[in-house]
């Protein structure tokens, strides 16, 4: 059995469609939906719409938790709750391509055991493929020098530059494409020991023994990905990339929805950016600095 956690933040429609995609999927799952204290009340109704499903579930949180304890509180449920095979951390924007998605997953499995498993994943706003995002995995050099870079766009100026991709799709690929080529990062090629896209990000059952919160609990959101590598770095975790499984991503639906003002919702993600390189470098640091090859 494969299980579903979806992190669900104010867009009911978004988060309902989705639903209905992964219960149209062959092969046996369960959706837990996690309401991440949506202000509008959309997590009770979906609490209320389905109550009488027994392969979904609605966690109902306290607060707003961010990503990375927000999907937590729903794999630690999994965990304790049902007997799955594999876990997908699915954002309610994104849309499963293959009918066979679930037992794809089990191919993959059985030919590559991994621990991490990202799919393909293809940004509808952008035409950008997103994952890997990087073949580098996270250093202590490269917290640092992306903490210096991100600061320098707190600019007012800058922030507009910075949204891009909300403004100016063909600007944003443009630049997308140029630092993917420059990092040589073909997505059509399978690959292992990668930054994957948070957006559709799979766990093993062995991994989620050992690791029932694998998010790393001190961000609330952005830069996720890159702590997820080094922590499976330090524990010889394998995180692996797969591109015969594919998915689309519908990107900023809930902090469209959050914050109107292109300004004011780039001064988010930079604050949010800034909080989490700052406890990416406090971890590395607190293991002493030193990083496994």
């Amino acid at each position: 059995m494969t299980a579903f956690v979806i992190l669900h933040y104010r867009a009911i429609d978004m988060t309902k469609t989705c639903v209905e995609r992964i219960e149209a999927l062959e092969g046996n799952s369960h959706i837990v939906i996690v309401d991440n204290a949506s202000p509008n009340g959309t997590g009770r109704l979906l609490a209320e719409e389905y109550a009488k499903k027994p392969r979904i579930t609605v966690l109902l949180n306290q607060e707003n938790a961010g990503f990375a304890r927000g999907n937590n509180l729903g794999l630690r449920w999994v965990c304790e709750h049902l007997e799955a095979d594999f876990v997908v951390v699915l954002n309610n924007d994104v849309e499963i391509l293959q009918n066979d998605f679930i037992s794809q997953i089990s191919v993959i499995y059985r030919e590559h055991p991994f621990d991490v498993l990202g799919p393909d994943i293809l940004s509808v706003f952008s035409g950008i493929h997103q994952s890997p995002k990087s073949l580098h995995g996270c250093t202590l050099e490269s917290v640092r020098r992306k903490y210096a870079k991100v600061k320098k766009s707190s600019n007012p100026i800058l922030l507009l530059l910075s949204s891009g991709e909300k403004n100016s799709p063909a600007i944003w690929k443009r630049v997308q494409r140029r630092q993917r080529a420059k990092q040589k990062i073909d997505s059509s090629v399978p690959a292992q020991g990668v930054v994957l896209h948070g957006s559709c990000v799979i766990f093993s059952k062995r991994y989620l023994a050992v690791h029932k919160e694998p998010f790393y609990p001190k961000t609330y959101m952005y830069y996720e990905m890159e702590i997820l590598e080094w922590l499976c770095r330090q524990d010889g975790s394998i995180i692996r990339y797969d591109p015969s499984i594919s998915v689309l991503h519908y990107q900023y639906v809930a902090s469209k929805q959050e914050y109107k003002s292109i300004v004011k919702r780039s001064k988010f993600v930079i604050e949010c950016l800034l909080d989490s390189l700052t406890a990416a470098e406090e971890l590395i640091l607190e293991a002493g600095g030193e990083e496994k090859a």
